[in-house]
């Protein structure tokens, strides 16, 4: 019987935190190491695609004319598929939950017109632009203040105009008559900010109400993204599917040894390795690289 050895988990984990280290990203590394690719994740869609994105403004945008031309430059680093990462909120390289962009998936930028001193960041406005992507598509849905983080009219707007990105959240329920006991927006924000994931309610073109649960589905008691903490529970399962893989296949990892003159060692030890762009299982004993799939 062959010994095996493997925490192909542990190596994905490790490789990741160094991918977020060589980015320059300002972490606790007390932090739990699943807790940090979550939030890692959260940061990867803040970014955007890093493509040229299709920009749609709605019927309400409207932006101040001593930011238009800091919203003109943003525009064109979209439809170029440049870096949006200086228009960012300075948190986000210490991996700081935006629980707006958590809970709804709208994401707020600053509108400045040049970089900081620092040559990092844009330089900070009040008025921020708040957005919405999908796909490569980007929703601008209008200019908002700071703390207008619960704002309904953010989610109605995007109905209004663009119903078919509400659409998937919707909630079928017959004869809804508004959301009981009801809230206001500081409730809300209280509610978000302990972690607590709730229902809105918006009005359709009848002006009847109908429910909608959040359309970044919304967060967990941490803060951190539902959307980011399931991605990250398929990675390990596909991750675990490989370890159960390379158990499978053992007969074929010796027979590939025996044809290439190589001793096979009385235990095996598998480590999940980044190389050439992806990662591949290798064997440390021998060195040997191989494709189980």
């Amino acid at each position: 019987m062959t010994d095996i050895t493997m925490d192909f988990v542990t190596d994905w984990q490790n490789e990741m935190i160094k991918e977020m280290e060589e980015e320059g990203l300002r972490f606790k590394k007390s932090l739990p190491k699943d807790s940090l690719l979550i939030k890692y994740f959260t940061y990867c869609r803040k970014r955007g695609l890093q493509k040229p994105y299709n920009i749609f403004k709605s019927n309400e945008f409207n932006c101040p004319e001593e930011y238009q031309k800091g919203l003109s430059n943003l525009e064109e680093i979209l439809k170029s598929g440049g870096d949006i990462s200086p228009y960012l909120s300075k948190d986000v390289e210490k991996l700081k939950n935006d629980l707006m962009f958590n809970d709804w998936g709208v994401l707020h930028l600053h509108l400045g017109e040049k970089l900081e001193s620092n040559n990092k960041y844009i330089e900070r406005t009040g008025p921020l632009l708040f957005l919405y992507f999908k796909g490569e598509n980007v929703y601008f849905i209008n200019i908002f203040q700071h703390q207008d983080w619960t704002k309904k009219e953010v989610l109605q707007i995007m109905y209004s105009n663009w119903p078919e990105l509400i659409q998937p959240y919707i909630m079928k329920i017959d004869g809804f008559q508004g959301l009981h006991p009801e809230y206001t927006e500081d409730d809300h924000l209280k509610l978000r900010k302990a972690g607590i994931t709730v229902m809105l309610e918006l009005v359709n073109e009848n002006g009847e109400k109908f429910p909608i649960i959040p359309t970044g589905m919304g967060i967990t008691a941490s803060g951190d993204s539902m959307n980011d903490v399931r991605h990250y529970q398929h990675q390990i399962k596909e991750i675990r599917s490989l370890e159960d893989m390379v158990r499978s296949n053992i007969d074929f990892v010796k027979q590939t040894m025996k044809s290439l003159n190589v001793n096979i060692p009385t235990s095996l030890s598998f480590k999940l390795v980044y190389k050439d762009g992806r990662f591949q299982v290798q064997e440390e004993n021998t060195g040997l690289f191989f494709d189980l799939k």
